[in-house]
């Protein structure tokens, strides 16, 4: 009976499987739950939290849940608080258009090194291609979206004569559109996965991400208030959907190296944002309505190279998975990152237990490759 997924086990502790509506499962049922461990939710092999409930403080999934979100929050609020008042701030200091884009690349850049310390440098993160597409694809989210935040507010001060406050309460909409946007591009790829696997989350990170450098494109073009707001509400929901969408992938690209991989996505974030404000926010040669439309451009058009993204074990937006029967399994792709040597050490257990876990990633409607027999067992 404690095998039975839903049913209570000593990991469960009293979880029945008919928990209220905002308990809900974020892992397919085809991935097996750890009746042994001792936690507050349900777990898989590694003692990752198979369902996620919002109100829970339980020890520790969601108090660590909990916690990070307070926290990012924090620092995202406090770093972005003085972007409204930049048209006061402008026109007391006397800053030039130069003098304030620099700014704002100094406000993002900041952060580069220390997302990058955060993780473990590992050889193979650095060397694996799907790495660095995945690094250029924030650069046009997450980037993008800190590159609005610190232009919004003076776009519609100047362009639409607004009072100040008028113009932060619009712009605060975009970076408040978060709280939404982000956790639904996480939920869109997880229901996409469960039908479609892996392919299914590339086809949703293309998706919203391109739909928010055509908004963007549309927000610079807007010659109405109403028309912009609307254009800057729909951007902001492509470009911090396709945030979640992106660490629905990132977690797959490498067991091993997930630190630094993390770590140098969430660098690319920044260094997008520099990039983009240097550019198209601190210069005479755009004015910051065309500088909108070009970030839109060079959006859809670094958004591109998801296509690429190919995994043996799973396939890509276009192509199948491997049809070599051993080196296309999930066990394959993820003890790959190990030597012969450290195998012999067992220091490759936890890659084999999340590959065992990751076989959700193949969907229920694309097939993909088989596991050969006696890879790993059902429960490593």
């Amino acid at each position: 009976m404690a095998d039975i997924e839903g049913s209570p086990g000593s990991s469960m502790h009293g979880v029945t499987g008919r928990e209220p509506v905002l308990a809900f499962s974020v892992a397919s049922p085809m991935v097996p739950t750890d009746t042994t461990a001792k936690f507050d939710l349900p777990v898989d092999s590694e003692h990752k939290a198979k369902v996620f409930k919002l109100f829970s403080f339980a020890n520790p999934h969601m108090r660590t849940f909990h916690l990070s979100w307070i926290s990012f929050f924090t620092c995202f609020i406090s770093t972005f608080a003085a972007a409204p008042l930049v048209p006061i701030i402008r026109d007391n200091l006397n800053l030039t258009k130069q003098d304030i884009g620099n700014a704002g690349v100094a406000s993002v850049s900041g952060s580069i090194f220390s997302r990058l310390v955060m993780g473990a440098v590992l050889w193979y993160a650095i060397t694996n291609y799907r790495t660095w597409i995945f690094v250029l694809l924030y650069g046009y989210s997450m980037g993008v979206e800190l590159s609005t935040d610190n232009v919004a507010a003076e776009y519609f001060y100047d362009r639409f004569d607004l009072q100040l406050r008028t113009a932060g309460i619009i712009a605060a909409t975009f970076g408040m559109a978060n709280f939404l946007a982000r956790p639904f591009g996480g939920y869109a790829s997880d229901v996409a996965a469960r039908y479609f696997g892996m392919r299914g989350r590339l086809w949703v990170l293309w998706t919203l991400q391109t739909l928010g450098g055509v908004f963007c494109v549309w927000l610079g073009r807007a010659n109405s208030l109403p028309i912009a707001i609307l254009a800057m509400i729909l951007f902001s929901i492509g470009a911090q959907a396709a945030c979640g969408a992106t660490f629905g992938i990132i977690p797959f690209i490498s067991r091993r190296s997930l630190g630094i991989i993390s770590g140098l996505t969430g660098a690319g974030g920044n260094f997008g944002s520099g990039l983009t404000q240097l550019i198209f926010f601190s210069t005479t040669r755009f004015t910051t309505d065309q500088g909108l439309t070009w970030m839109g451009v060079m959006i859809v058009a670094c958004t591109l190279p998801v296509t690429l993204v190919h995994f043996p074990q799973w396939g890509s937006m276009f192509l199948p998975p491997s049809k070599d029967v051993t080196k296309s399994t999930e066990e394959h792709y993820y003890s790959s990152e190990w030597n012969e040597e450290e195998k012999q050490k067992g220091l490759h257990q936890g890659s084999l237990k999340f590959a065992e876990n990751s076989k959700s990633e193949r969907g229920r409607k694309v097939a993909s490759a088989p596991t050969p027999p006696n890879s790993t067992p059902n429960h490593v």
